[in-house]
C-alpha cells in the first residue's frame, strides 16, 4: 500500500503539504496545538475535503465517494472514544482501542494522540503495539509517535 499527499492544502491549517508513505513505515505527525494534526487525520479518513491538491492511495484518488472504501482498509484511533455510559461493550480507553486498532489486520492505521498523558508503561506499550504493526507491512500514520521512521512537521 501506498498513502501519497500531493501539494494538500485543507483550511487555513494546511498548505502545500506533500508525503508519501509505504508499506512498514511510521510516520509521525508532528505540530503545535491546532495546527491540524487531527484534521490531517480526518481528511486521509474523507470525513474532511481537500482545498487544494490531492491525496491517492495505491494511485487511486481519495474523493468523498471513495471515502467509504478506503476506509474498510483503515483502523482509526481517536483521541478519546465518547460513548454513553449505560454502553459498555466497546472499549474506550487510549490503548484498548490501539490494541483493537492492531489487532484488526488493516493496512492503514490512523492514530491521534490521546487526550490524557499517558504513564511511561503506557507508553512503552504504545510504542511496541505500533511496532508490531509496523513489522507486519502496514503504514502507521501516527500524531506525535515516538521511534517514527519519518516525521511530518505540520
Amino acid at each position: 500500500m501506498i498513502v501519497e499527499l500531493h501539494n494538500v492544502t485543507i483550511g487555513q491549517q494546511i498548505c502545500g503539504l506533500s508525503m508519501t508513505a509505504g508499506d512498514g513505515r511510521l510516520i509521525s505527525i508532528s505540530g503545535q496545538k491546532g495546527s491540524g494534526k487531527t484534521t490531517l487525520l480526518r481528511t486521509l479518513l474523507g470525513f474532511l475535503p481537500v482545498d487544494g491538491g490531492h491525496i491517492s492511495i495505491d494511485g487511486e484518488l481519495l474523493t468523498p465517494r471513495s471515502a467509504p472504501y478506503f476506509r474498510k482498509r483503515m483502523a482509526y484511533v481517536p483521541q478519546q472514544l465518547v460513548v454513553p455510559d449505560d454502553y459498555h461493550e466497546v472499549p474506550t480507553d487510549y490503548l484498548s482501542l490501539l490494541k483493537c486498532a492492531v489487532e484488526s489486520g488493516k493496512m492503514l492505521l490512523l492514530v491521534d494522540e490521546p487526550s490524557e498523558a499517558l504513564s511511561a508503561a503506557e507508553k512503552d506499550e504504545a510504542d511496541r503495539l505500533l511496532r508490531e504493526v509496523v513489522q507486519r507491512g502496514a503504514i502507521v500514520l501516527a500524531v506525535n509517535a515516538r521511534n517514527a521512521d519519518n516525521t511530518v512537521e505540520l
